[in-house]
């Protein structure tokens, strides 16, 4: 090869490895730009379902001003979520976005709706109205994630939300259940989730045991995991055994406990 021909493949060699280094440096900054959007939309999805918690918290302890006034300050954070959420710059789920916006709207009027402190009940339609909204809400919802998740890729600060947002989950359907015992809730409208208690049990260990795992050695982390570890451990068992004594009010302090550990730990990634 002349030193034409050299000087000629090295150019071409050097435009390449250009054109390659400013891809992955786009591709890098694109992810960057897109897991704000992702942690919004899971974070919104966590406050979703800490509504929906206090909503039969509140028929549960028969219209306690204290689980009311928690109610209220879940929906505030709810509407806050949304919000940020609607702030982040993703074109690709813009439509998406703006139907989640507009839901979450109206689940956040239908969860004011609770009758138990003024009638001492609560009654089938504020239930099913709250289900039928939430479930219209967590499929627009879960569109915005399935994009957002596509563009991100893996995401260890998402994982934690993740994990949070499923306990909620079922800390919400534990109540639920509780209050099916004595009348109330006992049917509801689309819901979105048909897994039983002990089931999904079995779906958080597995997504904590991989967390767990993946992080045994990130001693920023190793205080927050073993606390969480501890009250899973305790509260477990009364997921599994879902259909024997129901200790509803002991299962949700310790599991807003964990909801909230799982969250420190993901602000320190």
């Amino acid at each position: 090869m002349n030193s034409s021909k050299k000087s000629s493949f090295s150019i071409s060699v050097k435009k390449s490895l250009a054109m390659l280094a400013t891809s992955a440096t786009l591709l890098s900054a694109n992810t960057y730009a897109d897991e704000p959007t992702l942690l919004s939309a899971t974070q919104l999805k966590l406050d979703i379902y800490k509504v929906s918690t206090s909503f039969h918290q509140l028929t549960l302890h028969e219209g306690d001003t204290s689980i009311q006034s928690e109610l209220e300050e879940n929906i505030s954070s709810l509407n806050e979520s949304a919000e940020n959420l609607g702030s982040q710059e993703a074109p690709e789920s813009a439509d998406n976005i703006q139907e989640v916006l507009a839901i979450t709207k109206d689940y956040a009027h239908f969860a004011t709706k609770n009758e138990i402190a003024s009638e001492g009940f609560t009654s089938q339609y504020a239930v099913n109205d709250l289900h039928e909204s939430r479930h219209n809400l967590l499929a627009a919802l879960d569109q915005v994630i399935t994009q957002q998740s596509e563009q991100v890729g893996n995401s260890e600060k998402n994982d934690f939300l993740k994990a949070a947002a499923l306990l909620q989950m079922m800390t919400s359907q534990y109540v639920r259940r509780a209050n099916s015992n004595g009348g109330a809730g006992l049917y509801v409208a689309n819901e979105e989730n048909l897994d039983t208690p002990d089931i999904l049990a079995d779906r958080f260990s597995e997504l904590f045991n991989k967390l767990q795992a993946e992080h045994k050695s990130d001693n920023n982390l190793k205080a927050d995991l073993k606390s969480i570890s501890r009250k899973w451990l305790f509260v477990e068992p009364s997921f599994k055994n879902y259909n024997q004594d129901t200790v509803p009010y002991l299962l949700t302090k310790y599991c807003n406990t964990i909801v909230s550990k799982l969250k420190a730990a993901q602000d320190k990634i």
